[in-house]
């Protein structure tokens, strides 16, 4: 059974039409679920609206603004306590650090300074293997292994755009 339209006419604000209105009372006497909504309708519409008690919106306020006082007092201790304990733990880090610099600034400048080229040594090193790798490896493996490698790398490719294209779609309406 469609309750929906006398549902609607039952919630509805509007004045129904003498049509509507005998389907609506042809139909609540019998669906009992339909009368059920009814009578808990008109027994909320028929109950009286009590008014609040005097001054509750001034005491309502006065909480409210005691309430937030009470927040930003709360947020600024606990920003205080975040950006002090933060401070520590940075200072109590960087310590060691700090006392090699006071003591001899060239210490740490010759320490940054033999990190860094042993970083670029590094770096160059690896290009080398690297451009060894791509110069052997097309020999060492045969080559239905390259067409594998190359097949299972289009997948993963083609399963990446489309998840991309799935998840990254605009809706567009309903």
């Amino acid at each position: 059974m469609n309750h929906q339209p006398f549902e609607v006419w039952m919630f509805a604000d509007q004045a129904l039409t003498f049509e509507q209105k005998r389907q609506l009372q042809a139909h609540l006497r019998i669906c009992s679920q339909c009368a059920a909504l009814a009578e808990v309708s008109l027994a909320l519409h028929s109950a009286k609206v009590v008014a609040p008690a005097s001054g509750f919106a001034d005491r309502f306020q006065v909480r409210l603004a005691a309430q937030r006082k009470t927040q930003r007092q709360r947020n600024f201790w606990g920003f205080l306590i975040l950006v002090l304990s933060g401070l520590g733990v940075l200072l109590w880090l960087t310590w060691p650090v700090l006392g090699m610099v006071v003591n001899s600034p060239a210490k740490i400048l010759s320490a940054w300074l033999s990190f860094l080229l042993a970083f670029w040594f590094s770096i160059q090193a690896l290009a080398e293997a690297g451009t060894v790798l791509w110069r052997v490896m097309p020999a060492l493996i045969p080559p239905h292994i390259w067409a594998l490698i190359t097949f299972v790398f289009t997948g993963w490719s083609l399963l990446w755009v489309l998840s991309i294209w799935k998840f990254a779609r605009i809706p567009q309406g309903v």
